[in-house]
């Protein structure tokens, strides 16, 4: 019968008086029972993508230093769809974009995908896994049709919030004693204690705006242009970051999409290693700079 058919009745029968129906009742009951060996005959056919993992992820990087990475999670999602997102206004171009990024065979740009797009949710906290279940179980097989189940991917989340050391340090090692350049918003730098990039050989900064960097898109790659191909580029710029991480790497420079690693290094150092976050400061961790 398969998962989904076994759901739709579910939804026939709760038209009904079920508990006037001891026959049906008996079906529901005995399908439940049932429910695994559907589900794992669903699976069978299952199209799951191949996403490395957060260590993964880092030791791809760091024992590849000619690749240049661009992430996709939801936010680009809603962009490539036309939806706005809190700190980018959509429009075509900007979804033109990131679908050229998204489907590009490249050899110089690796792409990053989310692992939470595929993964069980069960042992996450309350509000991932309401986003997950909610937006991925709505999108993530739209995205998998998008992509190419062949290829591998590397992890989006590998910069977001942990309370695992290792991981921070080894993110830390991709710029360890370079030159760098931090492509970010305005305020980002501004609003952190502890600076993730301390440990480079040098920091120069180019800032953009917090809110639709994109509109300036061509004015932040122009002056992206002017930093000598030597240097590290570091990009923690939303959605923008996507697209000029692909740009500068077709270009001649390594560039890397960072996505939140320096909110996620100043939380983890601010707080001793402790991220739990109630509500509130989960909303401004994750809202618009």
């Amino acid at each position: 019968m398969g998962l989904r058919q076994f759901i739709d009745n579910l939804r026939y029968l709760g038209r009904y008086n079920i508990k006037s129906m001891q026959n049906d009742v008996l079906v529901v009951k005995n399908g439940l029972d049932f429910m695994k060996y559907e589900i794992n005959d669903d699976l069978k056919s299952l199209a799951v993508p191949k996403i490395l993992d957060t260590r993964q992820t880092i030791d791809y990087l760091l024992e590849h230093s000619d690749k240049s990475l661009a992430r996709f999670g939801d936010g680009e999602v809603f962009l490539i769809k036309n939806q706005s997102i809190p700190f980018q206004t959509a429009s075509p171009e900007l979804s033109k974009r990131l679908t050229e990024v998204l489907t590009s065979k490249n050899d110089k740009v690796e792409i990053g995908l989310p692992t939470l797009m595929c993964l069980s949710v069960r042992d996450y906290d309350m509000r991932l896994k309401d986003f997950t279940r909610r937006f991925w179980g709505a999108n993530s097989d739209w995205l998998i049709k998008q992509i190419d189940l062949n290829r591998t991917y590397l992890n989006t989340a590998f910069t977001a919030p942990t309370d695992d050391a290792e991981i921070l340090n080894g993110i830390r090692m991709l710029w360890k004693d370079k030159d760098i350049t931090v492509i970010c918003g305005d305020r980002v730098i501004k609003k952190v204690k502890y600076n993730v990039f301390d440990c480079a050989k040098s920091v120069e900064y180019i800032y953009a705006p917090t809110v639709n960097a994109f509109d300036k898109y061509d004015e932040i790659l122009q002056r992206a242009k002017s930093v000598p191909k030597d240097r590290l580029i570091c990009i923690v710029l939303g959605p923008t970051a996507t697209v000029l991480a692909y740009d500068l790497a077709l270009l001649g420079y390594r560039a890397l999409d960072i996505g939140h690693v320096v909110k996620s290094y100043d939380l983890f150092l601010s707080n001793n290693g402790n991220i739990d976050m109630d509500d509130k400061q989960f909303a401004a961790f994750w809202a618009k700079d």
